[in-house]
């Protein structure tokens, strides 16, 4: 074994030496085959020519034998068997009679057979009996007698068998002579060159070779073993190459990694790597500062022991997963938020991301968590402010109407009788625009907090905007009277804490409110309907003089809906060319003659009949519906007057009176609008007289200013309506390109009795008549009226006295009846 294991280190190590026992083992194997092979046929041939020698043999001892036997001749028996024993491989030989009487025998000893082992499997072995049938003749099948011959079958064989070894040893000197001689040449041709190159190679550093190469062979420079110097060569050139850049790549990357050390050292986010076990491999500063660690003492040990020790279970858990997760799947796993409280009690909301990675060779989980609490309370606060005031931080309308919702669902629950309370402050613009908005902020903040402490903890108090707030109230009862009577007593409560006086910029103001009261005690009404019924309530308190409490009836909700329905209606009824004009003429008083008209809307509903311009003039205005109304109205005006001018009917004095809104007026484009019906119409602009209120004065007299004088420069006339109903500021009224003043009929109703009124009048027309302002009286409807009018001055006026607004074609009826009309 000893050998065996020495040879096999000897051949493992040397190509010469396995070249020389492969090429020896193989030729000494070949010839064996080869040998054996020969052998093989030979011994077929020979083993023919023995069976045929013995057949021979037996043959030419036949007639003698049976003649021994016939005539009982022992001594001629016996000279037979003698004879058989001439032949080598005999051994020994006898004859029978019919009655195995011995006529002759004959032996040449006992001494041990000649054998050749390795012919037993071959041939069998060596010792043969042949038996063989002595009859009287051929065509008599009578036994007379045997012929026994004992024989050796090996003999024959020895000198075939001497010849064949002494071939086998002359064939494995030859060969492996031949063997020798191949193997020499070989070694000479290869085995030396390539050991030649085993040992340059062994000298050469492949990771630091200093340009060392292979010599060349000379005498292979174009076979094998030149192309494999010069591949080798350039490989090792090649290798050279890939160290340097490997160097400089190397360098380039502990710059690099040095780079993005200092940047994951100094990034906010918290970064750290653990291995698959749990170890802690890496750790930022912000990660260690976040939790209070010292590097040291934390690499190495075990990071979720140490870090995830504050955590819920449950987010253990999670964690954990997302860990298995990132290794399973080898992709970003994200935690949108995991909540930490930390050791100096601080909270602190993460989002983590994990992610399998390898650090220094090991299987690890990189996590990198940002710090995300900030933005949850931003989120936090956003959240509050979408659902509360921000002035006043009550809850909003969204917030409110679903607290609301779920008031309502718990008293559909408990039988139990809730109440809304809608609040809304009495003159707050008022306040807003003469005290400014920082006044008005303070105001609806101290409403705010007494409308919180004057209700119950569980009552919502909301500011919807503006100066609206509501309140629910609810179990205030499972009986109605119950619940009205506190519901009721809450908001005495409400309206008696809002009387009490502020102390606003060191000065004491005192702020109503109008409360509106609607209760609940099912589902069978939305929040916004309840809201809405409320809202009625409110406005029913506004209406009945302010500062007073309202409660929702059922007639007011039929009111409201009659009016959204009429709003509805208006945008038909505008579409639908519903709106028509009635002209009211304008007499002089003096000459009995008609100097003017107003034009005056009406709208004929087809189901209601005409209806009233007090109820649908403020739907007009609340549906932002006035402008496109009042364009309409110059429109079908400016065109009548210009038939009428057309045709005669009226002159270069009439004066056509149209009625323009506060939202009409304040359109930028409203100053060409006129220019451009006026010019399409093609008559003289002084024909026109437009209209204009108080209100409209007070909300922005600069662009009033502009845009009248816009338009009187153009020729148009300009009336102010309801003189003395609104603020009468009368800096404003010096300011106004104004022509004619119009005494409102409030006035000249009881101007015959009531000595206020008349006062009134005459200070209007007086003051008219030192601003050169000609004056128009509304609403005259007695002679009495007019007496008293035309002692005062005024001698233009309109109303029933003369004639009630008609259509255009009883209108122009009317002009072409007059004999004195301009």
């Amino acid at each position: 074994m000893a050998f065996l294991s020495a040879l096999r280190t000897i051949t493992a190590r040397q190509i010469s030496v396995r070249l020389v026992l492969t090429g020896l083992f193989s030729a000494v194997a070949l010839s064996i085959v080869a040998s054996a092979i020969q052998l093989v046929g030979e011994l077929k041939n020979h083993q023919s020519i023995v069976a045929a020698d013995l057949d021979r043999i037996i043959l030419a001892t036949k007639l003698p034998a049976k003649n021994a036997i016939f005539s009982y001749d022992y001594l001629l028996g016996k000279e037979i068997v003698q004879s058989l024993l001439l032949n080598d491989f005999i051994i020994s030989a006898w004859l029978y009679d019919e009655n195995d009487n011995v006529i002759g025998y004959a032996s040449k000893g006992n001494k041990a057979p000649f054998r050749i082992p390795y012919l037993v499997s071959i041939i069998g072995e060596p010792i043969k009996i042949q038996n063989i049938q002595l009859q009287l003749a051929d065509e008599k099948p009578e036994q007379i007698g045997r012929l026994v011959i004992k024989y050796n079958n090996h003999l024959p064989y020895r000198n075939l068998m001497q010849a064949t070894w002494n071939r086998l040893l002359l064939n494995l000197v030859q060969v492996g002579s031949l063997t020798f001689i191949l193997i020499f040449i070989f070694n000479r041709l290869l085995t030396l060159p390539l050991s030649h190159l085993t040992t340059q190679l062994k000298t050469i550093d492949v990771e630091n070779s200093n340009g060392k190469r292979l010599g060349e062979l000379y005498s292979h420079r174009e076979d094998e073993l030149g192309v494999l110097v010069d591949a080798v060569n350039a490989q090792l050139g090649m290798v050279d190459d890939l160290i340097e850049k490997n160097k400089i790549a190397l360098s380039e990357a502990e710059q690099s990694y040095m780079s993005l050390h200092v940047l994951v050292e100094n990034l906010p986010h918290l970064i750290n790597v653990k291995a698959r076990s749990g170890e802690a491999l890496l750790a930022n500063n912000a990660f260690l500062k976040t939790f209070h660690l010292k590097e040291e003492a934390f690499i190495g040990q075990q990071s979720d022991d140490i870090v995830l020790s504050p955590l819920s279970t449950s987010s253990r858990q999670l964690i954990k997963e997302a860990d298995e997760e990132a290794f399973a799947s080898k992709r970003s796993v994200l935690l949108p938020e995991i909540d930490w409280t930390l050791p100096n009690g601080r909270y602190l909301a993460l989002e983590m991301r994990k992610l399998a990675i390898q650090y220094k060779g090991v299987d690890a989980i990189l996590t990198v968590g940002v710090d995300i609490t900030e933005r949850k309370e931003h989120q936090a606060h956003i959240q509050h402010l979408a659902y509360h005031d921000a002035l006043t931080d009550l809850p909003n309308r969204h917030l409110f109407i679903d607290r609301l919702e779920q008031a309502l669902l718990r008293t559909q629950r408990s039988k139990h009788f809730g109440a809304l309370i809608f609040v809304d402050l009495d003159n707050f613009k008022t306040i807003n625009d003469t005290r400014g908005h920082l006044v008005g902020d303070t105001i609806l903040t101290e409403v705010a907090k007494r409308l919180r402490i004057t209700v119950r903890e569980e009552d919502t108090v909301a500011r919807l905007g503006g100066d609206e707030f509501v309140i629910c109230m609810t179990e205030l009862g499972t009986t109605e009277p119950a619940a009205r009577q506190i519901a009721i007593e809450r908001a005495e409560r409400l309206l008696s804490e809002m009387q009490r006086p502020m102390i606003l910029q060191g000065d004491q103001m005192a702020v109503s409110a109008s409360l509106g009261l609607a209760f609940f005690h099912d589902h069978s009404l939305t929040a916004s309907e309840l809201l809405r019924h409320a809202d009625m309530a409110m406005y029913k308190a506004k209406e009945s003089g302010k500062n007073k409490l309202i409660m929702f009836e059922k007639e007011m909700a039929e009111a409201n809906q009659r009016l959204f329905d009429l709003k509805a209606d208006c945008r038909i009824a505008l579409e639908n060319d519903q709106f028509f004009l009635m002209f009211q003429p304008q007499m002089d008083s003096n000459s009995n003659r008609i100097i003017g008209a107003e034009a005056l809307l009406r709208w004929r509903h087809p189901k209601r009949g005409l209806v009233s311009p007090v109820e649908f003039i403020p739907l007009l205005e609340d549906g932002d519906m006035m402008s496109e109304v009042g364009e309409m109205v110059l429109l079908k005006a400016i065109n009548k007057v210009s038939d009428w001018y057309k045709q005669g009917v009226i002159g270069d004095t009439f004066k056509m009176c149209i009625n323009v809104s506060p939202q009409q007026f304040r359109q930028q484009n409203f100053t060409t609008i006129v220019h451009r019906i006026i010019t399409n119409a093609a008559i003289p602009a002084h024909l026109i007289n437009l209209e204009i209120t108080e209100g409209m004065i007070i909300d922005n007299i600069d662009h009033t200013v502009a845009s009248m004088n816009e338009l009187r420069d153009f020729g148009l006339n300009f009336s102010i309506d309801d003189f003395g109903t609104g603020y009468s500021n009368l800096n404003y009224l010096k300011r106004l390109p104004l022509d004619v003043l119009k005494v409102d009929q409030s006035f000249i109703k009881d101007i015959q009795n009531d000595p206020n009124d008349t006062a009134i009048v005459r200070t209007i027309l007086a003051m008219a008549a030192q601003l050169k302002l000609s004056t128009v009286a509304e609403g005259v409807e007695t002679e009495d009226q007019l007496a008293l009018l035309k002692g005062m001055g005024c001698h233009v006026f309109q109303g029933y006295l003369y004639s009630p607004p008609l259509e255009d074609l009883e209108f122009q009826q009317l002009l072409t009846q007059s004999p004195t009309q301009a």
